[in-house]
């Protein structure tokens, strides 16, 4: 018999059931993010009574801001794919998110309905409530980051639910923890690693387009210069960051992949 530790077998039966256990690195060669600090362990949860919240916002892809009060219910993993061998929900489903959710066509002849076995799973996820920290943590330890989905509540009402891949900025997880844009942790190898970006830098700006103190800006001038970069085959776009928050602030590059043409010129 296989060994497990105490702390999985504490919550064996919820895991067994949400397959975190056995078959993670099956669904996603990649495994979980490697960040410095740990990401798991600088993911701001905190208690809310029976809830599960934040204790400052963070982003945890170029669109979606969590905020205290916000209620998060359970972090997954398709243990299901489709027919291409992903897990990715509007693969497997034409519609919208709600739509594919229960299992409607998406109101066009012809396409695809979600696989029902698909949608069973996501129904019994949805439902699903975590109401320690714990768990969040030991899943994000566990799970293929880039295949790892948050259902939460952002009005804290059960029939009020939104899905959320995780995806970070160029290999930066960001959040506010004193009403300042900074870095929380830092993608081991990413552009951002590479760039010098260092867990505990304010944001000041992105491509000379100020944060402004806020995620949401942030997130705007991020995909701004990124795009502009792309748009003028530059080799990267620039980062304003103060060290530590209270440094002297310091311009970075953060680097972008060469395109098709640039190689093809390069070449020449």
């Amino acid at each position: 018999m296989n060994f497990v530790p105490i702390r999985f077998r504490i919550l064996s039966p919820l895991l067994a059931v949400l397959g975190l256990v056995g078959s993670l690195h099956a669904q996603d060669a990649s495994g979980p993010i490697k960040m410095t600090p740990e990401f798991p362990l600088v993911f701001p949860l905190t208690k809310n009574g029976n809830d599960v919240t934040l204790k400052f916002p963070v982003l945890i892809n170029p669109g979606t801001v969590l905020k205290p009060g916000m209620v998060l219910r359970v972090i997954y993993i398709l243990t299901l794919s489709n027919s291409d061998g992903s897990t990715d929900l509007e693969l497997a489903h034409h519609g919208d998110m709600e739509q594919a959710y229960s299992r409607t066509t998406s109101g066009t002849d012809g396409q695809a309905k979600m696989p029902t076995e698909v949608a069973h799973e996501i129904e019994g996820y949805r439902r699903t409530v975590w109401q320690v920290p714990n768990n969040f943590v030991l899943a994000m330890a566990q799970y293929p980051t880039d295949a790892m989905h948050l259902i939460y509540s952002p009005s804290g009402k059960d029939q009020d639910l939104d899905d959320e891949r995780f995806s970070f900025l160029d290999g930066l997880f960001v959040g506010l923890p004193n009403g300042k844009v900074t870095v929380l942790a830092v993608e081991d190898g990413s552009k951002a690693d590479q760039a010098g970006v260092k867990a505990g830098d304010e944001i000041v700006a992105v491509g000379g387009i100020p944060a402004e103190n806020s995620l949401d800006k942030f997130a705007v001038a991020f995909a701004t210069a990124r795009d502009k970069a792309k748009d003028n085959e530059a080799a990267g776009y620039a980062m304003t960051v103060r060290s530590g928050g209270d440094g002297a602030a310091r311009t970075v590059t953060i680097a972008r992949p060469p395109s098709l043409k640039s190689n093809f010129l390069n070449g020449l």
